[in-house]
């Protein structure tokens, strides 16, 4: 009985008592005859005022406690009913419904085979679930065998168990739950014994929807014990009901199971595992996964990738372009260049793939020989969410895991991907054989079924690539966002010029210049850029709270999507102007945030249809004319200067003094989104006006020309951080000595004599 209950049983035993004695005192006075009348009435009166008074007070409470409790009760009846194992695990799976959508066909035996249709387990992308007998949140939540059942129907054939201790005691059998990886503490609501989840995964396995498959099943175990004895437990379990289908591991101790081909395992139950497995009886039945193979978490992709070149670091994204791909594939093959080779090397390979610095994509490389795990969620994340995964496609990551009950646009996305098999082959291009037949790309098929936003300007990166960009306040004209420090203002162009007719113009100065750079986690089709101050370099237009202001560009995925932006079409249309307008927002489609214009403030706007807010989040572009202006500086910090006679020499450890050069592209008709790192260009000394070449019979650079010529044409390669300034027969400026530079061939080149850094202005036109 709770307190309310015994209060209101308190208070009518009162009234009951007092009741009592009204009547006691009733009876005797009216049996004393000695008793005044008056005396009798009056205390009769008394204590009946005090009964009522009490029995109201009581009835007053009771209202109360009816009036509040039954509606608690009745939503706690709701949320029991709504919340408990089975309910929830079935509306779960009801909305599912994953099925009908998928086809998972029977692959052929080897023998039946051409030997270039034989690829290997690496060459595919697999169906993957994580953490898979979850019904709805990673922890304090429930789990159970019908979402395994659901999820191995819905076509994963790579599935990941977390197995726990039923108890604190030496003696503790596995179960099946949530853990923290690391942690002995269970998380979730209910566990699972152990013997009937390994039966539900042998009947389902090879029997989807009720047709007979023999596409292998890869399962994870992910084991919250250490303990020994609840290990060897789960051995023994796994053995007795897994023992005839399981892969015999013998071979895959010395092989890597990634380079076997796929046809050799169909029809088998694999088992991968975190490292408490190794030493106990477990370990015998375990594939060993030491060595070729990653687990990433999505956020950590795209800083995987990115290559050297701090400035330029989102050309990467270009990896699948048939020119970088050629070049790309032609370093790997030659420095990996047989099965044989990487097998034998097998112990190390990866890492060293991983970390070459010659190779464009490391990742993408390394998943021609070796296999990654993609992860939707850190092991200390709550909430279960799903995510794009088109960047570890692009990657090449065979298993991109998802939480199969979020069902979401991302995972409608990913069912298109496998929806007629749950092994899909990879483009030739990401396979480690460049002589197998091509296949349709499966990349170009992923693209073509994500969806899109009409209303982004996706031409806008393209458009706008390596250009000077200003932003002016279409409420406030005449102000543009500028560069303070770390911070953003809108204010007024530096130089106000007024013509005869009287119209006023302003003159923009560099802290009022952005560059688009091409964002890393752009989603679907649609292209998010990164603005890059022009006067504060590797500063990024960042959200932060309810500003923007500028921040260096973060690494994890989370946090960049507060410096990706996409450029739209405003929300305010002034017809009488031919001006480019344009809104700028965010990436996060749960929680889009646009940049704003506010009092001169820079504020992060939410979608919205007032009108004045509209016209705060609606700016007129500039494409803005300017020069590149660049000094050359060697790795020993000294600057290239024109010296006496127009040779160009050396300033040693002297950043500051070295000559100033305009930098003009080769193709003069064409000055728009010119790259620097990429196309070819003339160099200008900026006080001189003269123009640089290399001289071919003595090959030193000299400063000394009228007009350009076409030993004054040259390009930038960049490489581990620097740059490679190369002449027009690809010949390498490289330092003789301190002072001296000349070209030189690159198979002459002894160390690093041939980098230099690249100090990067613009001068406004």
């Amino acid at each position: 009985m709770n307190k309310n209950n015994i209060a209101i049983a308190n208070k009518n035993t009162l009234a009951n008592n007092i009741s009592k004695e009204v009547r006691k005192t009733q009876i005797g006075l009216q049996s004393n005859p000695y008793s005044p009348n008056s005396q009798f009435t009056e205390k009769i009166k008394l204590i009946e005022n005090i009964v009522s008074n009490v029995r109201e007070k009581i009835n007053d409470n009771l209202k109360i406690y009816i009036f509040i409790m039954i509606p608690v009760l009745l939503i706690l009846a709701f949320l029991v009913y709504k919340y408990n194992f089975s309910s929830r695990s079935a509306d779960t799976i009801s909305k599912m419904n994953y099925k009908t959508q998928i086809t998972i066909p029977n692959i052929a035996h080897c023998n039946n085979l051409d030997i270039t249709q034989q690829y290997k387990l690496c060459d595919y992308y697999v169906s993957s679930s994580f953490m898979t007998p979850c019904v709805g949140n990673q922890h304090y939540d429930y789990v159970s065998n019908d979402m395994i059942n659901e999820v191995i129907q819905s076509g994963a054939r790579y599935i990941q168990i977390p197995i726990c201790e039923a108890d604190v005691s030496l003696q503790a059998l596995p179960v099946v739950g949530t853990a923290v990886y690391g942690q002995k503490l269970i998380t979730s609501l209910n566990t699972l014994e152990i013997k009937s989840t390994l039966k539900i995964i042998r009947k389902a396995a090879f029997n989807i929807n009720g047709k007979p498959v023999n596409q292998p099943l890869i399962i994870h175990l992910v084991l919250n014990t250490n303990n020994a004895y609840t290990i060897n437990s789960l051995s023994y379990d796994i053995s007795e009901i897994f023992g005839d289908v399981l892969i015999d591991t013998t071979k895959y101790k010395t092989f890597p199971i990634f380079l076997e081909k796929l046809c050799n395992l169909q029809g088998k139950i694999i088992l991968f595992a975190t490292p408490e497995h190794m030493g106990t009886k477990l370990e015998p039945f375990i594939v060993p996964t030491t060595n070729l193979f990653e687990i990433y978490h999505f956020s950590e992709l795209g800083p995987l990738n990115m290559p050297n070149d701090t400035l330029y670091k989102n050309q990467y994204n270009q990896k699948l372009s048939s020119k970088q791909q050629y070049k790309s594939n032609k370093t790997f093959k030659s420095k990996y260049p047989t099965i044989e080779y990487i097998v034998n090397n097998a112990n190390t390979i990866g890492t060293t793939i991983i970390n070459d610095t010659e190779i464009l994509d490391n990742l993408s490389c390394f998943n021609k020989v070796g296999m990654t795990v993609i992860k939707p969620n850190y092991p200390e994340d709550v909430i279960s969410s799903n995510y794009d995964t088109s960047e570890s496609i692009y990657l090449g990551c065979q298993f991109t895991t998802m939480n199969f009950q979020v069902n979401d646009i991302n995972m409608q996305n990913y069912l298109t991907i496998f929806k007629e098999s749950s092994f899909r082959l990879k483009p030739d291009s990401m396979r480690f054989s460049e002589a197998e037949e091509p296949i349709p790309d499966l990349l170009k098929a992923y693209k073509s079924i994500l969806q899109t936003d009409t209303n982004l300007i996706n031409n806008f990166y393209y458009e706008y690539n390596n250009c000077l960009l200003a932003f002016e306040s279409y409420s406030l004209p005449n102000t543009f966002l500028t560069q303070t420090e770390n911070n953003l203002r809108f204010t007024l162009g530096s130089n106000k010029i007024t013509d005869k007719y009287g119209n006023v113009t302003y003159k923009l100065n560099i802290n009022q210049c952005f560059i688009p750079r091409k964002s890393t986690i752009s989603s679907s089709n649609n292209i998010s850029i990164y603005l890059e101050s022009a006067s504060l370099p590797m500063n990024f237009v960042t959200m932060n709270n309810n500003i923007f202001d500028l921040e260096s560009l973060e690494i994890k995925k989370k946090d960049l999507m507060k410096q990706a932006l996409y450029m739209e079409n405003p929300k305010t249309v002034n017809k009488e102007t031919d001006a480019k307008m344009l809104s700028i927002k965010t990436t996060d489609n749960n929680n889009p945030m646009y940049l704003a214009f506010e009092n001169k403030l820079v504020k992060a706007y939410p979608n919205t249809t007032q009108i004045e807010a509209q016209n705060n989040m609606t700016f007129i572009l500039h494409n803005i004319q300017f020069k590149y202006v660049i000094k050359i500086i060697t790795i020993f910090n000294g600057s290239l200067k024109t010296m006496g006679g127009n040779i160009i020499g050396v300033l040693e450890n002297n950043t500051k003094e070295g000559t100033s050069y305009y930098v003009h592209p080769m193709k003069s008709s064409n000055n728009s989104n010119f790259n620097l790192f990429k196309d070819q260009f003339i160099l200008q000394n900026k006080s001189t006006k003269t123009y640089v070449l290399y001289d071919p019979d003595t090959l030193f650079l000299y400063d000394r020309e009228k007009q350009p010529n076409r030993n004054g044409t040259f390009n930038i390669e960049a490489t581990n951080g620097f740059y490679k300034l190369l002449n027009i027969n690809n010949d390498n400026l490289s330092l003789i000595d301190k002072n001296l530079i000349k070209f030189v061939k690159e198979s002459d080149i002894i160390s690093n004599e041939n980098l230099f850094m690249i100090d990067i202005s613009y001068e406004l036109v």
